[in-house]
């Protein structure tokens, strides 16, 4: 009898072991792959963002003669391919051996990293080089979510990456507004707009933060961010899509903006991906 009551016993806790496997919560299978994605994301943006400061240190001429040789306004500083291997994309590139040297030792790069430097006129309405007076500056990383994970739990993913990142709300899910941005100056209804995109179509979603108090992300960089290294003319680029929802995104304002300065609204639907109904 003892025996088959020791028996019973380890049956029902294999059996209870085995069903709290399949019945684990959403949040046990989300929040580690979020916060992976993110991690390594914030990673090799941070090296790109402290990467540039050590190439201006070291050899400003050489590096804003590198800025400054694109037209556009679109400087590669570091990708990822599909087999895992850091690109530099653009002969001459820099800053990309200062990025590579910040990245740590255990870093394993995932491939459809990118990050770009973005030179944006301040009025939004003209494409600008780097070199060209009113210019501000961002360094901008993306990955897109893989689709077996966009869709899952959006607020467990939103708290997977305030945690990885330290709740900042310069990284997070690139979402669309309702509408454009526009200046607020009433602090009785939210925060005062300053250091941001006016017109902007897509803020930066982080955890427990309302769209008001968010960082925007300027249509230019949308419009315009490469998503294959040698993009020909507007195709390959992630203004070519009817949304850019479904990237992580990580944004830092380099330099070009004066203490509670934006940036004013420029033309409105620049792209597929920021037009609105």
């Amino acid at each position: 009898m003892f025996f088959w009551m020791m028996l019973a016993s380890l049956m029902g806790v294999v059996m209870y072991g085995n069903l709290y496997e399949k019945t684990k919560p959403q949040e046990n299978f989300i929040a580690p792959v979020y916060q992976a994605m993110v991690l390594s994301m914030y990673q090799q943006h941070s090296s790109a963002e402290h990467g540039y400061i050590d190439a201006m240190n070291a050899n400003r001429i050489m590096t804003e003669a590198y800025i400054r040789s694109n037209s556009d306004g679109v400087i590669p500083l570091v990708t990822t391919t599909v087999n895992g291997v850091l690109n530099e994309v653009q002969a001459g590139n820099a800053i990309f051996p200062y990025i590579v040297s910040r990245l740590p030792s255990t870093y394993k790069p995932q491939s459809g990293t990118r990050t770009y430097l973005f030179c944006v006129a301040k009025s939004q309405n003209i494409t600008v080089s780097c070199g060209a007076s009113d210019v501000v500056r961002y360094i901008v990383t993306i990955r897109a979510i893989p689709p077996r994970y966009d869709g899952a739990d959006k607020m467990t993913a939103l708290r997977a990456i305030s945690d990885a990142t330290g709740q900042s709300r310069f990284v997070g899910m690139l979402q669309k507004d309702w509408q454009p941005l526009v200046a607020n100056t009433n602090p009785a209804v939210g925060a005062i707009t300053q250091h941001q995109p006016l017109g902007a179509a897509y803020y930066i979603m982080s955890a427990g933060v309302a769209p008001v108090n968010s960082v925007y992300v300027p249509n230019y960089v949308v419009c315009n961010f490469p998503l294959v290294d040698s993009p020909s003319g507007t195709s390959g680029v992630l203004g070519n899509m009817t949304s850019a929802n479904g990237y992580l995104v990580a944004l830092s304002l380099i330099g070009g903006l004066e203490h509670g300065e934006n940036l004013t609204a420029g033309t409105p639907n620049m792209c597929n991906a920021v037009m609105f109904n």
